[in-house]
């Protein structure tokens, strides 16, 4: 589901300290966030105005957590999350891991549940981060593998704990280093290219809905892709190391450059192979080193860092709320609020 277009108007906004918006919406997600440590859900009365911090509305503190990266949800309400290192049989081990529904509306009074579902398999390597599709299939960057791998909605379906392949693993002469990831809404796939010590460079990728290969029936696809657009930075200031990917209802691409510490939207029209101008560039005092950003049904963004979360109100030129946290962000979404 996209979320309504952010009408930021601002061209860049100067680094400075900006006041809390009270009158700022309120949606009717929750913001989930995945911290490297765990995973917190904050409510939307708390993204209102907030300032300092905030101590998360609940939060899951299960034992299978070891560097928890990326969050999503799927169809069914279900909260799925990649961690490079998840506690597997006492064993560092890179997994893909579900929360159902009813253990997060269950939080308030456990939280430290197991996972229902577990899924290991030696093509990952150091998930970063992951973004469901409307059909409930899982599309994961992985950092180590510099690939992209899919697991499908029935592979998700099953419980307990299992080493499952994916049955896409993509890559890419022009990946490099992938950590963000999100469809457009015409179904074309785009990939942050958060750069390595071995290749030079970051971008931002498309591969067009007519390019991404079928899904198997059985058995890993693995198949090497050629971008179908691939966009450049701009005096190094639009495309610098970025981590995480967004569109809003426009189709606006929102990333976030971890190395500049700014956020950056590009208008649809833009989305093409060249050196696109940012349409809006978000960057203040309260933003360092961004990671994960999402946008929650009103049309509000979030961004998770090192420091904390800011929260831009539709139509606004400085964060709506700013809440601080020790633990750094590295990716969030939206979802189901707990009451």
């Amino acid at each position: 589901m996209r979320s309504p277009v952010l009408l930021l108007g601002c061209a860049l906004l100067a680094a400075c300290n900006f006041p809390a918006d009270d009158n700022a919406p309120v949606g009717s997600k929750g913001l989930w966030v995945a911290n490297g440590t765990h995973v917190v859900e904050y409510n939307p009365g708390q993204l209102q105005g907030a300032t300092g911090s905030v101590t998360p509305h609940v939060s899951i503190n299960s034992e299978i957590f070891g560097a928890p990266d990326g969050v999503a949800f799927d169809p069914r309400g279900n909260l799925w999350v990649v961690d490079s290192s998840a506690n597997i049989n006492g064993t560092p081990t890179p997994a893909l891991y579900e929360f159902s529904a009813a253990q997060l509306a269950s939080l308030a009074t456990d939280n430290s549940p197991d996972p229902v579902a577990v899924i290991t398999s030696t093509f990952l390597q150091g998930p970063r981060q992951i973004v469901i599709d409307v059909l409930g299939n899982a599309w994961i960057t992985d950092l180590t593998a510099n690939a992209v791998m899919t697991y499908t909605a029935a592979q998700l379906s099953q419980s307990g704990p299992h080493a499952i392949a994916p049955v896409l693993f993509i890559s890419s002469s022009q990946f490099n280093g992938v950590s963000g990831i999100a469809f457009d809404s015409n179904g074309n796939l785009w990939v942050a290219n958060n750069g390595t010590a071995a290749l030079a460079g970051t971008t931002i990728v498309e591969i067009t809905q007519a390019h991404i290969p079928a899904m198997p029936e059985q058995g890993t696809t693995t198949t090497q892709l050629v971008a179908d657009v691939t966009l450049s930075d701009v005096g190094g200031a639009t495309i610098e190391a970025p981590w995480a990917l967004a569109f809003d209802s426009s189709n606006a691409l929102w990333s976030t450059n971890s190395s500049t510490s700014t956020i950056v939207s590009f208008a649809a029209a833009s989305l093409v192979t060249g050196a696109p101008a940012a349409a809006v560039t978000l960057s203040g005092a309260s933003i360092d080193h961004p990671h994960g950003v999402c946008i929650d049904d009103v049309g509000n963004l979030a961004v998770v860092g090192s420091t904390g979360i800011n929260v831009f109100a539709p139509s606004q030129k400085a964060p709506s709320a700013v809440i601080k946290s020790d633990d750094t962000g590295q990716g969030c979404t939206f979802g189901p609020a707990v009451k």
